[in-house]
């Protein structure tokens, strides 16, 4: 709970100073979801978010109405980019009412571009399929159901709005759902550093001890002290979702050139089943690739199937590993199976 705490509070100065256009249909969304939405507008203008509000359906009037008692502070603007800015510049929101525009129209698209929007956000009647994050490259290939919504979506982002929401409606906090958790509950196209693996830095160690404390108390993962980490800080590899750090692996080089060791795998319970885990696996097996070593091994107390069923890997006997790493399990006393994985011929 702690650390998703963190997570949230990492977004406050992410988000302070950034520009948010929301597009309703005040007419078709329902009431209450409609008067909480506006309720949860009111903590992003407390926290320094610039907010557009775009309203297309006929209900002209209706968000006025629902302002006028509220502790937002708003204004109705043209939908003119110098009177929208004017609005912005003095703190408060942004309220244009255009019945009939398009939601990822071109018009709306181009002047979301030109206030210097990051985020456009887009209320629709239904869910959109797709997963909860999705860069503009794979939207732009996205075949099935929702495949105009994203296609359109990954448009936008490269018409210079960096990321794009499409959030149903009828779920209930929608919004504040989307936006202060890492995964989301929407469908968010993304044109921007939205998700990387990189390096560990000594600024991330306690973080990532904070993170696997749980899986090393229960005995599925090696116990690491600080020390450990900044002394091999050249082996890990940490995965972070807008700056917060959610999984981690380590590859581990030995005496043997032939091999190395990928371990400390790890992704976040509330990061589960996104591929975050095949993803790090492959970046430390590329690192491995591109140090010339031929195969790699993983040792598993649990993982055992995602590493041979999903990765490709094989079960091999431990007298294949390196003798230090043999006496090394041994003495733990851990009944890890091995698995073992060529990268390279």
């Amino acid at each position: 709970m702690q650390s998703d705490l963190r997570a949230v509070l990492q977004y406050v100065p992410f988000f302070r100073g950034k520009t948010f256009v929301l597009v309703i249909d005040a007419a078709r969304m329902p009431e209450l979801a409609l008067a909480e939405s506006l309720l949860d507008l009111i903590a992003l203008q407390q926290i320094g978010v610039n907010l557009v509000l775009v309203s297309i359906g006929n209900g002209e009037g209706q968000i006025g109405h629902l302002l006028i008692d509220g502790e937002l502070k708003w204004q109705s603007a043209k939908f003119e980019r110098d009177h929208v800015k004017s609005i912005l510049d003095r703190g408060q929101l942004a309220l244009i009412e255009k019945p009939g525009l398009e939601s990822l129209g071109d018009e709306l698209v181009e002047f979301s571009s030109s206030l210097g929007a990051f985020k456009l956000i887009v209320f629709l009647s239904e869910q959109v399929s797709g997963g909860n994050a999705i860069s503009s490259e794979d939207a732009r290939k996205w075949e099935g159901e929702g495949q105009v919504l994203l296609h359109r979506a990954a448009e936008v982002c490269i018409l210079g709005v960096p990321r794009v929401h499409l959030l149903n409606e009828n779920h209930q906090g929608v919004l504040m759902d989307e936006l202060f958790s890492n995964e989301g509950v929407g469908v968010m196209v993304y044109a921007d550093d939205y998700l990387s693996i990189r390096a560990i830095a000594p600024e991330d160690i306690s973080e990532l001890l904070a993170m696997v404390g749980r899986s090393i108390r229960d005995a599925h993962l090696v116990p690491r002290s600080y020390e450990e980490i900044e002394n091999a800080l050249d082996d890990f590899l940490v995965m972070t979702i807008d700056g917060n750090v959610v999984g981690c692996v380590a590859l581990h080089c030995s005496e043997d050139p032939r091999c190395a060791e990928i371990a400390c795998l790890y992704v976040k319970q509330s990061h589960g089943g996104q591929g975050y885990g095949q993803l790090l696996v492959k970046a430390a097996e590329q690192q491995a690739l591109e140090l010339g070593i031929p195969w790699v091994f993983a040792l598993s107390t649990r993982a055992i199937d995602f590493f041979l069923e999903q990765l490709g890997y094989q079960p091999c006997p431990i007298e294949v590993i390196p003798v230090f790493r043999q006496e090394r399990l041994r003495s733990t006393g851990r009944e890890s199976l091995v698995v073992r994985k060529t990268i390279s011929s």
